[in-house]
């Protein structure tokens, strides 16, 4: 197996985990923080008038916020087989050799990576980007949230569009583990 590409020649935003290339999905920082602040002033003024309750108000937002950057935080993985959507529980292969296209499609007020599958494979079932872009007539057969990937969609599609087309940057990806 050859070298990964450096990090210089891949997107500051992705990150290179077990070999596999991720995109993460970004964190909703201007709706955590808020809450966060909010609840947390609640918990110091429940503490500074006795009641021991505040302890607890001051630790949930925490133990939330951690729950949800290890657990469930999206991803979309680049590996040898395809692209892996892992999303808590569930996780989904789409094999590079059943996707003929990628491209990017506005469907209501979310942008998709969308991908169109070659004839005579079957489209993806459950799969809420799917359900957008057919609301819209968008010529995918399906595809995944690529507004909320750090980075942005466009360099998702680049990237994603220059495994896709070279065949060889593939084959130094590691297998998927599922």
């Amino acid at each position: 197996m050859t070298e990964l590409p450096s990090p210089a020649e891949l997107p500051a935003s992705l990150t290179i985990r077990r070999g596999r290339i991720v995109f993460r999905a970004r964190r909703p920082v201007a709706l955590v923080l808020p809450l966060l602040a909010v609840t947390e002033i609640a918990g110091v003024i429940c503490l500074l008038v006795g009641a021991t309750i505040g302890w607890f108000i001051m630790a949930a937002p925490l133990i939330g916020l951690a729950t949800t950057t290890v657990v469930l935080r999206p991803a979309l993985e680049l590996t040898r087989d395809g692209l892996v959507q892992r999303q808590y529980p569930y996780s989904s292969l789409t094999r590079w050799d059943v996707i003929e296209s990628v491209g990017l499609a506005k469907a209501g007020n979310r942008t998709i990576l969308g991908y169109k599958l070659v004839p005579d494979v079957p489209p993806p079932r459950h799969q809420p980007a799917r359900d957008l872009l057919l609301a819209v007539d968008a010529p995918y057969d399906g595809g995944w949230f690529a507004d909320s990937l750090a980075g942005g969609p466009d360099e998702a599609l680049a990237v994603v569009t220059r495994y896709l087309n070279d065949p060889s940057l593939r084959e130094m990806l590691p297998p998927t583990r599922r």
